[in-house]
């Protein structure tokens, strides 16, 4: 599974975010799911070791054309691969933002969508 950030993971790309969101409100709901003001949030690394699946947290400008090519793909998402090795949207970003910031609740539900058996745990 792979989370993808609304925000290029430059140096750059970070300062535009914290411009865009202090001064024009915009913001990146899994950024917010993830992390706190400054760092990764504690209750993050719980909730994916309790998810028992490989999540991986990449920057929109880390896609490749695979990610890019998933049906549906708009930062900020989550892919997921099927047994077969096809990459398809889990949750858009209005999915997202009904997690509330809650690392917990984005994890209920990623394992309400998802049969584990077709989603690789790498």
């Amino acid at each position: 599974m792979i989370g993808f950030y609304d925000a290029d993971g430059t140096i750059i790309g970070e300062l535009t975010y914290f411009w865009q969101k202090t001064v024009r409100g915009r913001h990146c709901t899994l950024c917010d799911i993830t992390h706190g003001a400054i760092k990764m949030r504690s209750e993050w690394n719980l909730a994916v070791a309790e998810l028992g699946l490989n999540f991986e947290l990449l920057h929109r400008d880390e896609a490749t054309r695979r990610h890019t090519s998933a049906q549906g793909y708009q930062p900020p998402c989550v892919l997921a691969e099927d047994a077969s090795g096809e990459i398809f949207l889990l949750l858009n970003s209005d999915e997202l933002e009904l997690c509330e910031k809650s690392p917990s609740a984005l994890m209920t539900v990623i394992r309400s969508k998802i049969d584990e058996k077709t989603v690789l745990a790498d």
